[in-house]
């Protein structure tokens, strides 16, 4: 690689902070206020999810609170729950200030003192995402967010609008990310060095490839700094 090639971008939900124990952990709150404290939020989950994706990705582009919003009513209705405020306000609260998965600080410590120029790239508001950065035990260089671009992964304007911003090409650049489609695919499209990171046992798709597999964030900064 190029001496101008020392950029890692990372995806941030899922990847450097705990998203999927976060949303867990809010849809059992949710149960729990209406009266449902053994209800199993894995379907309520999937919904979310779901539409998530389906507002995300359907033009015009909105603010992710509007998503995560309409995403949630949509799953409570679907699981006979009706959305109050407190639902609402207490699941984005706490997707406001996730913790960082246990081996992140110091990855990305060792991946600074490599030299290294480390960014997030996520498909989230600038408020959101702020409230869980200091967890990371660091400072990124940078911190590009879909409010910023006016576009969602995997629409190439996200990562593109990062690079301009970066003052690098997508050759330049690292990428280490937890989802296939959204990360991984763009990685394919624009020829960038990817890491998938499968913390959740998942399976590698080939449609994606080249990329490198590795269990967290540890492994690939051990990668990427031999």
């Amino acid at each position: 690689m190029t001496s101008g090639a020392r950029t890692i971008t990372f995806d941030f939900y899922g990847t450097l902070v705990q998203w999927h124990e976060g949303v867990e952990a809010g849809f059992r709150a949710i149960a729990a206020r209406h009266g449902k404290p053994a209800m199993d939020p894995a379907p309520l989950i999937h919904a979310f999810h779901a539409e998530g994706r389906r507002r995300r990705d359907t033009p015009p582009w909105r603010p992710y609170r509007d998503v995560l919003r309409e995403s949630l009513r949509f799953a409570m209705n679907q699981g006979g729950l009706a959305m109050t405020e407190a639902d609402v306000d207490g699941l984005i609260a706490g997707l406001s200030r996730l913790p960082a998965h246990a081996d992140v600080p110091a990855a990305l410590a060792s991946l600074r003192a490599g030299g290294w120029r480390l960014a997030a790239i996520s498909n989230t508001d600038d408020d959101l995402i702020a409230g869980s950065l200091p967890s990371l035990g660091l400072t990124l260089d940078a911190v590009i967010t879909a409010q910023q671009a006016r576009a969602y992964k995997p629409d190439l304007r996200l990562f593109r609008h990062a690079h301009e911003g970066l003052g690098v090409t997508p050759q330049q650049t690292v990428h280490v990310a937890a989802s296939q489609p959204l990360d991984m695919a763009v990685c394919k499209a624009l020829g960038i060095r990817a890491y998938w990171v499968n913390r959740r046992g998942e399976t590698a798709d080939p449609q994606w490839f080249p990329f490198t597999e590795v269990t967290d964030v540890a492994e690939a900064a051990l990668s990427i700094l031999q």
